[in-house]
């Protein structure tokens, strides 16, 4: 027994040199796992690979779970010695900014990639979606570019710094009209094509794992940045969930092409339903982003001639 509790205290609380091994341990167990399915291989060895899969994944998820109070006291201990770091951490705005630069700069990254696939390849699909990325990174950095602008010209006047982010929010609406020229090509040609790419099982289902997440994260940063009421935020959230849903309808696609034998013709209704509900959710935000603009352009525009005739008086 008191060996048993010798064990016990160990695993509650081991030493770092013993996490690292652990968590080594899982991601080669996990690895090992997906090679095997995606060999086909079976008997005793495969299940001793996934039993071992079970175990340090589980332990791991102990052992992160446990450590994350005291990682995450430290990290905020180490953010508030640099301005960055504690900026990034405490205010959202911020956070959003640079996540949006980086996102922009992915952007950047699969025009180029889908570009290049399509000259090597003579591959209209991949050349849509170069297409595609290249509007979206445009938008993207007008947005940024338009911010720095507006922040610039505004000076110290809140009033005026807010009409000009209502300006570039009625733009982004309007640019989500021009958007959808590229999605709706995008979108045709994944509901024409039986394949439009080779996939395997294992890229199909970390496809799946990447495109939800991303789908639930831009979920939730739209209903966050709604009680903020920033026109620039809810640019860049409503860009983020407009590309989430064209993910999801990519994901589909080659979800029913890689598990299907493409003759389903369910699958192609899906596929169509599916494709116009991501059009008309881009349309939608659009309509809504100028509407929202219009209205309280016209509210702001009053608080601005009332600033200018008291400036004038004095």
């Amino acid at each position: 027994m008191k060996r048993l509790s010798k064990i016990l205290a160990f695993l509650r609380r081991p030493p770092l040199c013993f996490l690292v091994f652990v968590w080594v341990a899982t991601l080669l167990f996990v690895a090992g796992a997906f090679v095997l399915i995606a060999a086909g291989f079976d008997g005793w060895p495969v299940y001793v690979v996934y039993g071992g899969s079970a175990v340090f994944f589980g332990y791991t998820v102990y052992t992160l779970v446990r450590g994350v109070p005291g990682v995450k006291a430290k990290i905020v201990a180490w953010a508030g010695r640099h301005p960055f770091a504690d900026n990034l951490l405490g205010n959202y705005s911020f956070r959003t900014i640079v996540f949006s630069v980086l996102s922009f700069a992915v952007n950047i990254g699969f025009a180029l990639f889908n570009g290049v696939s399509g000259i090597v390849y003579s591959s209209v699909w991949y050349g849509v979606l170069a297409c595609y990325y290249v509007l979206l990174s445009a938008l993207r950095g007008g947005i940024l570019v338009g911010s720095y602008k507006a922040k610039k010209r505004s000076g110290d006047s809140a009033a005026r710094f807010a009409v000009y982010k209502l300006k570039i929010y009625r733009l982004c609406g309007i640019a989500l009209f021009v958007l959808e020229l590229g999605l709706g090509a995008a979108v045709t040609l994944m509901i024409l094509s039986d394949r439009p790419t080779e996939y395997t099982e294992i890229m199909a289902i970390t496809s799946a794992a990447y495109t939800f997440y991303k789908v639930i994260f831009a979920v939730i940063n739209v209903l966050k940045v709604r009680r903020l009421q920033d026109p620039m935020l809810q640019c860049f959230r409503n860009i983020n969930l407009a590309d989430a849903a064209v993910s999801l309808l990519s994901l589909q696609v080659t979800l029913v092409a890689v598990f299907s034998d493409g003759t389903d013709s369910f699958m192609r209704v899906l596929n169509i339903v599916t494709g116009f509900c991501v059009c008309a959710l881009t349309l939608v935000l659009g309509v809504v982003m100028i509407v929202r603009a219009g209205i309280k352009l016209k509210n702001f525009q009053g608080e601005i001639l009332s600033d200018e005739r008291r400036e004038e008086q004095i």
